[in-house]
This record gives structure tokens, C-alpha cells and sequence, in this order.
């Protein structure tokens, strides 16, 4: 586990809020840090060295700008997990691919342009990719999707 100093900590907490819309958004986060923007950029850049820092991005609401999502479940045999996980990241549509000690022992999220889409990739994904059993769970009502750590 990383040592992280006041000022890191505080940086984090900031990037993981919105930045606001300005001109030099990094200028006004640096500000309420209470550092310089040049001292804020190094810093960051160091966080993001280390690997603490994984994405830089924003978030989209696929939902809102037309994509379909879902949520998949699958039985595969415990000695082809890894196999299958990597084979199942070669899919541009998924977009996490979790092991869980379970039945259903590979979770992954499939995103694609339209339902359509959706659907064609999930019968890719049962011709193509040995399993047991797959499940697919879409969505019935979001609860929450964000997540902020409370960094101290």
C-alpha cells in the first residue's frame, strides 16, 4: 500500500469530485488544494506513475446517449477461468470482467451501441466462448453507479 501525504490526499479527493467548467479547471482544483497548478500537475503525473491514479476520463450515461447495457453471469470450469477471462476481454463490449467465488464464477458488463447490438454480441459470446451456463441480468432500475472514496 502507497504512503500518500496531505496534499495527495487531498488532490484525490478533489479529482474524484467534478471539476468544474472553466477555462483551467486544474488551476481552480490546484487552488482549493491549497498548491500551485505546475505543483498540482507534478504531483498528479506522479500519482498516475505509481499507478494510484488508474483513469483520467469522464463518464458517460450510456443509457442517456442511447446504449444498452447488461450485466452477464457465467459458469465456467474453475481450471479455464483466466482462459476465459482473457478471452472474454478481447471483446470491445465488455467492459469489466470480474472472478467471484460463486457458481457463477465470471461476472462481466457488456455495453453495445443498441439492444440489437446487445443481443448479437451475447450470442457471440455463447458460440464462441466455452461455459457451462450464462446468465444475462440487464438492468431494471440503477440504485447508484457512482463511487467516491472517502480518502483520508
Amino acid at each position: 500500500m502507497e504512503k500518500l501525504d496531505g496534499i495527495d490526499k487531498k488532490i484525490l479527493r478533489e479529482l474524484q469530485g467534478n471539476l468544474p467548467i472553466a477555462k483551467r479547471p486544474f488551476l481552480e482544483a490546484a487552488k482549493k488544494v491549497g498548491i500551485a497548478e505546475e505543483d498540482f500537475f507534478s504531483r498528479v503525473k506522479k500519482l498516475i506513475e505509481k499507478g494510484i491514479i488508474r483513469k483520467f476520463g469522464l463518464r458517460i450515461d450510456s443509457r442517456k446517449v442511447g446504449f444498452a447495457s447488461t450485466l452477464v453471469a457465467m459458469k465456467v470450469a474453475k481450471h479455464r477461468i483466466d482462459a476465459v477471462a482473457e478471452q472474454l476481454n478481447s471483446y470491445e463490449s465488455i467492459t469489466h470482467n470480474y472472478a467471484r467465488d460463486h457458481e457463477y464464477n465470471l461476472w462481466f458488463t457488456v455495453i453495445d451501441r443498441d439492444e440489437k447490438e446487445l443481443g448479437e454480441t451475447l450470442e457471440r459470446i455463447k458460440r464462441e466462448v466455452e461455459h457451462e451456463e450464462m446468465l444475462n441480468l440487464p438492468v431494471l432500475r440503477k440504485f447508484k453507479i457512482n463511487v467516491k472514496f472517502d480518502i483520508r
